[in-house]
């Protein structure tokens, strides 16, 4: 793959430019045809220096302005999710390509543990708008987000049903809305909410694994979230970090329309700056009262392998997140010298 003077993360392969046929954006790739990574916002922030002063960034965190311990986040950025079975915390530690480092001295880790029955889930959530009610002061929400963040599952992790980072919102004008992350219906709208997670996929076991969608829109098939399909599939190892980013772009609403959800909203995924999937014909609301106005990054497990205690977690470790209005891209880390 064709190296510049500052790169991407991982050299293989968790949102906006379309994708031409056959070749990415951001470069012409290698000889083999290999697609070039696409490059973002974040090619004119080396290391990500000065990144979330970008107009297009709406939030940022690297986890160095944690507290000492680890234990809570600054002010007004994050709600992190307690309980006995998960420990979430900033830790020491740095996003890896090979003999390059990355910047900052901190990542997040989430840790989860069985104690023999039940799920288990750890991490964080963040408001992106009005969320329990319309006079929170948090303004209407998006139409359009980007999600990019540093992913890394630990050396002991093993796949297992999981889990993984949402987007969602709730109709405050419905009578009941449902919570993001609620399962089992059908026709979401309903409801009055929806959300879209993103999440590893591989055999029970496996240290190979896919990282894909599971998306709770209008019209998917049965009670349960939907995958898309893969247009390049881009495997990733257990241990090694990896450069994920999400697109949502929520559907047009023509109140005209015997039906007024338009089949045009956008769910996109990268990993490592390649392009792995692209649908963009999702219907997720029926009104334009429903925004994205919720994130949460987490791990959600429906009954860990006994071998995960407390002593020896499953651990899944997080960096630079940051949510904005366009596309941002792997971080620039310095060529080794």
């Amino acid at each position: 793959m064709a190296h510049r003077a500052w790169i991407v993360s991982i050299a293989v392969c968790f949102a906006a430019v379309a994708v031409a046929a056959g070749t990415a954006a951001g470069g012409a790739g290698d000889a083999a045809g290999a697609p070039a990574p696409e490059m973002g916002l974040a090619a004119k922030f080396p290391g990500d220096a000065g990144l979330a002063r970008d107009p297009a960034v709406l939030f940022a965190d690297d986890f160095e302005r944690w507290s000492a311990d680890g234990a809570e986040p600054p002010p007004k950025t994050w709600d992190v999710r307690r309980n006995k079975v998960s420990l979430t915390r900033a830790v020491p530690g740095t996003v890896a390509d090979g003999g390059r480092r990355g910047p900052g001295r901190r990542i997040l880790e989430i840790a989860c543990w069985t104690t023999g029955k039940g799920s288990q889930t750890g991490g964080l959530s963040r408001k992106l708008g009005n969320y329990n009610h319309p006079g929170e002061g948090l303004g209407k929400g998006f139409e359009e987000l980007f999600i990019r963040y540093y992913l890394k599952f630990d050396e002991a992790y093993r796949a297992v049903r999981n889990h993984g980072a949402n987007l969602g919102g709730r109709d405050l004008t419905h009578a009941k809305p449902w919570w993001v992350g609620m399962a089992a219906i059908r026709d979401v709208s309903t409801k009055g909410y929806f959300f879209s997670g993103v999440q590893p996929y591989a055999k029970r076991g496996s240290r190979t694994l896919e990282i894909g969608f599971y998306s709770y829109h209008l019209d998917k098939r049965n009670q349960w979230g939907e995958n898309y399909e893969v247009l390049r599939p881009c495997p990733i190892e257990v241990g090694t970090w990896h450069c994920v980013e999400r697109r949502m772009k929520l559907n047009a609403v023509d109140a005209s329309r015997s039906d007024p959800a338009v089949a045009d909203g956008v769910e996109a995924l990268w990993i490592d700056g390649i392009p792995t999937i692209r649908k963009t014909d999702v219907r997720f609301r029926r009104t334009k009262d429903l925004r994205i106005t919720f994130f949460s990054l987490e791990t959600y497990y429906h009954g860990l392998p006994e071998q995960y205690t407390r002593a020896s977690p499953i651990k899944v470790q997080v960096d630079h997140v940051v949510i904005a209005r366009a596309y941002v891209g792997p971080l620039g880390i310095p060529a080794a010298r």
